[in-house]
């Protein structure tokens, strides 16, 4: 799917209707869902799962179980790059919310609550992921418009 084909604007609500389509058909693959299990991988697996992915189906995840998501936090708006040596990030779970708060954490060194609630509140930090599902490649912006993640359209 395209990011321009998004039909809902919520992250977590979009994520919802993926898993509950999947449900529906269980041929279909999705790395979205509002499961928050994972593992974040270093670069070096990161990139010799892509190449392998790709090699293989083409771009498609087919029969695979596990998803893998790239995760690139991008600077925000007021022009504050990540601090972190590594901005872009392997995900092997599910697409929602979580992660992508989850990633601004990781790329902007955050420690704690009450400085991620400062920091999304001022900053309204955008994270882009790519993945495969059964359709393909995919991509999608979001950004946190300060009360929650919403698709960036």
């Amino acid at each position: 799917m395209k990011v321009t084909e998004f039909p809902l604007k919520r992250l977590d609500d979009f994520a919802a209707q993926m898993e509950r389509e999947m449900q529906e058909n269980p041929l279909r693959r999705s790395p979205f869902g509002l499961s928050r299990k994972g593992d974040c991988i270093s670069p070096w697996e990161m990139s010799f799962r892509v190449a392998g992915l790709l090699r293989s189906f083409g771009g498609c995840n087919i029969f695979g179980s596990e998803e893998l998501v790239l995760i690139t936090v991008l600077p925000t708006g007021t022009g504050v790059h990540p601090l972190a040596s590594e901005t872009q990030y392997g995900w092997t779970g599910k697409i929602n919310e979580f992660v992508a708060e989850m990633a601004v954490w990781w790329a902007f060194e955050i420690t704690s609550e009450k400085e991620a609630a400062a920091f999304m509140k001022a900053e309204k930090p955008e994270v882009h992921f790519s993945y495969s599902d059964s359709s393909g490649l995919g991509e999608m912006t979001v950004k946190y418009n300060g009360r929650f993640w919403e698709i960036a359209v």
